[in-house]
């Protein structure tokens, strides 16, 4: 099984070769936001959580994903390499 930082580093290589700028996210007043923010080269913003395949999303993380979708954002989990691929794909 793959690490959740070793998930995050190959997606967001792949999304540096597409064209998109991966920033890690922090919000030191907020805990539980994802962990990158993605630009994407057609002006559209997205964000995702990377956990391993058995990770879970802390009660936090839950939190966070109500108050992005009452802002009409959505926070994409990916698990897995091919996961996270799949989503820059469809998204840019």
């Amino acid at each position: 099984m793959q690490s959740e930082s070793s998930i995050e580093r190959a997606v967001c290589a792949y999304a540096k070769k597409r064209g998109m700028m991966p920033y890690k996210f922090t919000s030191p007043q907020r805990a539980g936001v994802p962990d990158r923010l993605f630009l994407a080269p057609v002006g559209r913003v997205f964000f995702v959580e990377f956990k391993t395949e058995k990770g879970k999303l802390s009660p936090l993380q839950i939190n966070e994903q109500r108050v992005f979708s009452k802002h009409g954002h959505t926070i994409h989990v990916v698990s897995s390499v091919a996961q996270g691929k799949k989503l820059i794909d469809e998204l840019v």
